[in-house]
């Protein structure tokens, strides 16, 4: 019986030295379909490339568009109408364990967009507007900073 355990485990540790090494097949090279210019990391910890970290490469802003974001169209809205539509949200505002203050902006019952910081939502200015499937993703700033955005549907 002891000669049988110790065969069990004689295997199996020859099992997993053998699998690992297998499954080790060097330094994985890069990937052509995809290309990274740096980490969706580095963008939320303000490493990336353009203001704040919340640009992608070709000046599209990145929040929720995409690493890329490439297939989208830049669409013009009025600012009035903006401001308009900001004034129905509500606002429910918030600090995460990090302290910096989130005011998430809720029509009706959706979630529609996110201010990062302590803004007044009639202080802000439209930075660009994306037309999505969801409808207009429209990017807010603050003394050209971008600084949330706001989905009108």
């Amino acid at each position: 019986m002891k000669k049988l355990l110790a065969g069990l485990m004689a295997l199996a540790v020859f099992g997993l030295a053998f699998g690992a090494v297998a499954a080790y097949q060097g330094v994985p090279g890069p990937n052509p379909e995809v290309e990274r210019t740096t980490t969706p990391m580095a963008y939320a910890k303000g490493y990336g490339q353009g203001q704040g970290g919340m640009m992608a490469g070709e000046g599209t802003p990145y929040m929720g568009l995409g690493v890329r974001a490439s297939n989208l169209t830049e669409t013009s809205i009025d600012p009035a109408e903006v401001q308009d539509y900001l004034a129905q949200l509500s606002v429910e505002e918030f600090t995460n364990p990090r302290g910096v203050t989130v005011q998430k902006l809720v029509y009706g019952d959706d979630y529609v967009g996110k201010i990062v910081g302590d803004y007044d939502l009639s202080e802000l200015d439209v930075y660009a507007a994306y037309e999505t499937l969801n409808g207009v993703k429209v990017f807010l700033a603050y003394e050209g900073s971008i600084v949330g955005f706001v989905l009108i549907k």
